[in-house]
């Protein structure tokens, strides 16, 4: 059994079993992380020691931004998973009733990708590389990573694919697109806008009129140079900017965009064409037109949106029908006879329901209706393969819902109401009835809740920004109090210089304590960090406090000690100023001077082991922080996280590791000076970035 690490258990147990939908997914022995392999063979002392060691986890973990839920409800029912595995004798019961359901669960999710991977083979042989994506996705489904899928397709050749060209519209753009038109979309009210043609109003038939492009994008600019300064004008300027290097650019870069597009709405849709595939064989009737009006609500005209689904139906081993039906002709006497109905096994009536309920965002209801048809279905078992296919996407989108649901009440509390929103409004979409009618709050309460808070903030950013400038740091305040994550007011704040207090005195008094007082910052409603400058180089933090002295009753005993005050406000801080010299001047010529690097600035672990691997910049995350601010200076070591002369911006441990690492712009100069800022999500949602950098977090990058 492997020592115990935090992070790593963080990452492959609580990570799974939110994704699994919660502990009764789950098992003891993986919750407290022993290999079921192991578990016969080990001690009583040994499993005690680790159940103890997770529990203590646990408990530490009760205030983590995004696992608080689970690990209470892990908490709580220590008392019940821990009896099953202290006692060997039931611990070696346990054992042999979680493999079993181990192996049953690892059958049902390997179902579906065997079965692509068979037809697959036999239309090609084997598996060709470009396939390999799409069985990722159909993995995923059930629960698989791409290591356990590529674990699976050992077994079958893998056909390699003839090079294509490398697009010109990257990733990263697509991915810019994407985020700014859904901003576009949530602020400002009317049509929704999936693709660059639609906040154009142009038809995507008639992408190729370059003229038409050109002259609604002229008439979208004019109209963007009479907005008034605000986040709705900055949205839309950048999106211009996208239209003039994709749209106007020229046919090649025009295309890809359409490819793109295509891309995305497939992605999209696969899922639902999967499920409507796997009950009839054939993509047909109200499936067909249900899919052909989704794909062109997002962006597709009708003849790409048909063949999209006809790819998709195709590659999935179905065919597609879009014929429309037949009109009956009229017999003789001119009566036109009424076809019979073509004959119904009684479990495909509450199958079709369950699916139409899904299409219409009604997961409970369509769970209902698959209960039903599983009690009608046959003694020879005939519909039960098509019956768990839907259940199992019942089950997909159930999941998907409840855990939109946690977040979405977890940043509602933090007041982090624009990540609240998006939640929202994909549960709405797809998940109406995932509460009961009297649950309260209801998701449509807090839609209006986080409605309300987002409009008042855009207000009172919009406020502060055309009033005075002495109004100016109050409003902004105000606005993040009201929605934390608004991006306008974050935006706004960063902008804001925090000044630093002009003197600081440290006096000595009567009972060994030193007092430290200082003179009160010009930037209005700050916080103060005091901290005392250490033997070893080194600043250790003694308090902090909104008044302008502060007691410090552990300093040393001999000597006159020196130390540093800034001013902070919504988690930035000032320059510091010290006891022992004037107050911290930037200058306007020459290089900066760095400060003298903290093991722990602000009372935040610092990362370690930086270093660079396969153009990714990788480090150890400490234990209990989820975000840093990576922050770069082509010149110079950065002297704090807002360093005017400086490139920040924020990663979190998923997109860590998601990316393998941090990639570094190719906009930036090499080579260059990166450190790397902790941060501290606060009860209240707030982010706390800390005040500057451990001589681990920094690294003289050559790119």
């Amino acid at each position: 059994m492997q020592p115990f690490s935090p992070n790593d258990y963080r990452k492959r147990v609580l990570a799974e079993v939110e994704r699994r939908g919660g502990i009764e997914e789950s098992d003891p022995f993986e919750l407290y992380d022993i290999p079921l392999e192991e578990a016969e063979s080990l001690s009583d002392a040994e499993v005690a020691a680790r159940v103890e060691e997770v529990w203590g986890f646990w408990q530490r973990q009760r205030d983590h931004p995004k696992y608080r839920v689970l690990v209470g409800l892990l908490v709580d029912a220590h008392s019940t998973l821990s009896r099953l595995l202290l006692d060997s004798a039931v611990r070696r019961v346990q054992t042999a009733r979680v493999r079993e359901v181990r192996a049953q669960r690892d059958a049902d999710r390997y179902e579906i990708l065997d079965a692509a991977i068979s037809r697959l083979v036999q239309r090609h042989g084997g598996v060709p590389a470009g396939k390999v994506s799409g069985l990722e996705e159909i993995g995923a489904m059930g629960g698989l990573s791409a290591a356990e899928v590529a674990t699976r397709l050992r077994r079958h050749r893998v056909i390699e694919d003839k090079p294509v060209p490398v697009g010109v519209l990257t990733e990263q753009r697509r991915q810019q697109i994407r985020q700014l038109l859904s901003e576009w979309e949530r602020l400002v009210d009317g049509e929704p806008t999936p693709t660059l043609f639609a906040l154009l109003r142009v038809d995507p038939s008639k992408a190729g009129q370059s003229q038409e492009i050109r002259l609604r994008a002229e008439a979208l600019r004019a109209r963007s140079r009479e907005l008034p300064p605000g986040r709705i004008r900055v949205i839309l300027d950048e999106l211009l900017i996208h239209i003039h290097d994709v749209l106007e650019s020229g046919a090649a870069t025009l295309r890809e965009y359409l490819r793109a597009v295509a891309e995305e709405v497939a992605n999209e849709l696969r899922p639902k064409v999967r499920a409507a595939v796997l009950v009839e064989d054939e993509l047909v009737g109200d499936d067909f037109r249900y899919l052909l009006d989704e794909a062109m609500r997002l962006g597709l005209d009708r003849a790409d949106a048909t063949r999209v689904l006809t790819d998709i139906a195709t590659e999935l081993g179905a065919r597609v029908d879009n014929s429309p039906p037949a009109v009956p002709t009229a017999s003789p006497s001119g009566a036109v006879p009424i076809p019979p109905p073509p004959p119904l096994r009684l479990w495909e009536a509450p199958l079709k329901a369950a699916r139409a309920a899904l299409r219409g965002g009604r997961p409970r209801e369509a769970a209902r209706h698959v209960e039903q048809a599983r009690g009608l279905v046959g003694s020879d078992g005939t519909g039960r393969t098509p019956i768990r296919s839907v259940s199992d996407e019942v089950d997909r989108v159930l999941a998907e819902a409840e855990g939109r649901w946690r977040s979405a009440t977890t940043a509602c509390a933090g007041r982090r109401y624009a990540e609240a929103l998006a939640h929202l409004e994909q549960l709405r979409r797809t998940a109406s009835d995932l509460l009961p009618p009297n649950q309260v709050p209801s998701i449509d309460q807090l839609l209006a809740e986080a409605g309300q808070a987002i409009a008042e903030a855009d207000r009172l950013v919009a406020a502060a920004q055309a009033g005075p400038a002495d109004a100016r740091m109050p409003g902004l305040l105000a606005a993040v109090a009201v929605c934390a994550d608004h991006a306008g007011a974050v935006a706004a704040l960063a902008e804001t210089p925090v000044e630093a207090p002009p003197r600081v005195e440290a006096t000595r008094l009567a009972n060994g304590s030193v007092l430290v007082a200082w003179s009160p910052s010009s930037t209005n409603n700050v916080a103060y960090r005091v901290t005392r400058l250490q033997p070893d180089g080194s600043w250790r933090v003694v308090g902090r406090t909104q008044a302008t002295e502060l007691e410090d009753g552990a300093a040393p005993a001999v000597g006159q000690p020196v130390y540093a005050v800034a001013a902070a406000i919504a988690g930035r801080y000032s320059e510091i100023t010290r006891s022992d010299t004037g107050p911290a001047v930037k200058p306007q010529d020459g290089p900066e001077q760095s400060p003298p690097d903290d093991p722990a600035p602000s009372g935040i672990p610092a990362v370690s082991g930086l270093a660079e691997r396969a153009g990714l910049l990788i480090f150890t995350w400490p234990v209990g922080v989820t975000e840093v601010m990576a922050v770069v200076r082509p010149d110079q070591p950065p002297t704090t996280p807002d360093d005017p002369r400086a490139r920040s911006w924020k990663v979190t441990n998923m997109r860590y590791e998601i990316d393998g690492g941090v990639r570094i712009p190719s906009d930036i100069p090499r080579p260059c000076h990166i450190a790397i800022a902790s941060c501290r999500r606060e009860p209240n949602g707030k982010l706390t970035v800390a005040a500057g950098f451990a001589a681990t977090a920094r690294i003289h990058w050559f790119g």
